[in-house]
């Protein structure tokens, strides 16, 4: 919220708050819900589910710190408010993101921690209020990941129609809608000099993200496997793998 533009705008604060809201509830619905209203005979991983459920939480946040504490502690110093702002988005919103997409892909573990090690220099950079370099750094990281990303969705195709040829619905190219909407996002904050229509966009834009990320959440089968998957990405050799469902991604 810049300029305090969309403070005076009755409507964008509704929607602002509903936002918020709807971020809310449906953190609370993945973590709560015993099972899936949306689609019963879907059951879907349940550290998708977890990871879901914090990027829920980092986006209600969000809507917090934006309005309220900085909206009054750094009233007159609009660069600051913005750096921090900013920084405490890309070490919350971004890295959970990441992680969630990564728990999309169910041919492995993949590890998520080395991205939330690489936003420590953004961490620093705020300190700094080197705003310019946390820019170019922050864009240099998310597309590294979506480089990542790609190349895992392509190993990940290979998987399903090596070992699931029968199911009906093996698209992966959904994930990466994601990132394009993200950058969206991204790219709507940043550039935001006091635009009140770019204000309303970034909001419109979180509801579909956060509509996104539900939906794919649900509606994604866990794949049970006969051994365990290790979280640091290296799997059981003597795992066999099998689908519960014909649904994924």
């Amino acid at each position: 919220m810049y300029k305090h533009l969309g403070i005076d705008d009755w409507l964008f604060v509704a929607l602002y708050g509903a936002v918020a809201m709807m971020a809310v509830l449906a953190g609370i619905y993945l973590l709560a819900a015993r099972a899936n209203v949306f689609a019963r005979e879907v059951s879907a991983p349940r550290v998708l589910r977890r990871w879901a459920a914090a990027f829920m939480a980092a986006v209600a946040l969000s809507h917090v710190w934006w309005a309220l504490p900085m909206e009054a502690w750094f009233e007159v110093d609009k660069a600051m408010r913005d750096v921090v702002c900013f920084s405490m988005d890309l070490l919350t919103l971004v890295p959970l993101m990441m992680a969630w997409l990564l728990r999309l892909l169910q041919d492995r573990r993949r590890p998520v921690w080395p991205w939330f090690v690489a936003h420590v220099p953004v961490l620093l950079m705020a300190l700094q209020s080197l705003s310019w370099p946390l820019f170019m750094y922050q864009v240099a990281l998310i597309l590294a990941f979506v480089i990542y990303y790609y190349l895992a969705l392509r190993r990940y195709g290979r998987w399903l129609r090596d070992n699931f040829a029968d199911l009906e619905h093996k698209e992966v190219w959904q994930s990466l809608v994601l990132m394009l909407v993200l950058l969206a996002v991204y790219s709507a904050y940043t550039t935001n000099g006091g635009s009140l229509f770019r204000e309303y966009l970034s909001q419109v834009l979180s509801v579909g993200i956060i509509a996104f990320v539900l939906w794919r959440t649900e509606g994604l089968q866990a794949l049970s496997t006969d051994g365990e998957i290790e979280d640091d990405g290296r799997e059981d050799k003597g795992s066999a793998l099998r689908a519960d469902c014909n649904a994924t991604l």
